[in-house]
C-alpha cells in the first residue's frame, strides 16, 4: 500500500505508531495500534484520537479550552483553585501571618493562570521579595501531603472543573466521578462562592 503524500507540516507530526486521517481540508492525528480478537485470524486496527494538526501545532483533544468571554459567557477554573483554598493547612499559614492569603492566591494563580479568583479579589502581581514563591508553593504541597495524604500537583485533576458565570448566574460544570472520590476523600464540598 503506498504512503500517502501530505504537506510537511502535517507529515512532521506523523511518528511511529500513529496515523493521519484527511477529512475535507483538515487533518487529524490517531494513535494506531491493534488488538487480537478470539475466533479472528489477524488482529484488528484501533485507531484513538490524539487531536486536530493545524500549521501551528496540534490541538490536543485532551486540552481544555477556557477563559471564554462571550459578552455575558465567562468560564474560570474553580475545582483545583477551591480545593486548595479550602484544605490549605493552618501550620503553612501562621508563619506567613497576614500576608497568607495574598501567598495563596499568588501560589494559586502560578498553577492556575486561568482560576476564578482573579475575578473574586483583588490579586498582587508580584509579593514581598523576602517571600520566596516557590519555596512557600514546596512547603504547602508538603503541609498538604503530609496531613490528606495527596501532593498539590495531584490535585492538578481537578482543574477541568469550571466556575460558568452566565449574566447573573452562576454554576459548576459537571464533576466526573473520578473527581467526586477526590474531593471526597478530601472531606471538601464544592460550592457557587
Amino acid at each position: 500500500m503506498p504512503n500517502k503524500v501530505y504537506p510537511e507540516w502535517v507529515q512532521n507530526h506523523k511518528t511511529k505508531g500513529t496515523t493521519v486521517k484527511r477529512v475535507g481540508e483538515n487533518y487529524y492525528l490517531y494513535k494506531h495500534t491493534s488488538k487480537r480478537v478470539p475466533g479472528k485470524k489477524n488482529p484488528i486496527p484501533v485507531d484513538t484520537y490524539l487531536g486536530k494538526i493545524t500549521p501551528e501545532g496540534i490541538i490536543r483533544s485532551d486540552q481544555k479550552k477556557i477563559n471564554v468571554n462571550t459578552g455575558d459567557v465567562i468560564v474560570r477554573e474553580f475545582g483545583y483553585s477551591r480545593t486548595v483554598e479550602l484544605i490549605c493547612p493552618i501550620g503553612w499559614k501562621e508563619p506567613l501571618g497576614d500576608c497568607w492569603p495574598e501567598v495563596l492566591d499568588y501560589i494559586i494563580l502560578k498553577d492556575s493562570p486561568e482560576s476564578y479568583i482573579q475575578d473574586e479579589r483583588q490579586v498582587v502581581e508580584k509579593i514581598d521579595e523576602h517571600i520566596q514563591s516557590w519555596t512557600q508553593r514546596t512547603m504547602l504541597s508538603r503541609r498538604i501531603a503530609r496531613e490528606y495524604n495527596i501532593g498539590l500537583d495531584d490535585l492538578r485533576t481537578l482543574s477541568s472543573i469550571y466556575l460558568v458565570t452566565i449574566g447573573k448566574n452562576r454554576m459548576i460544570s459537571k464533576i466526573s466521578d473520578r473527581q467526586h472520590e477526590l474531593l471526597g476523600k478530601l472531606n471538601v464540598e464544592l460550592e457557587v462562592p
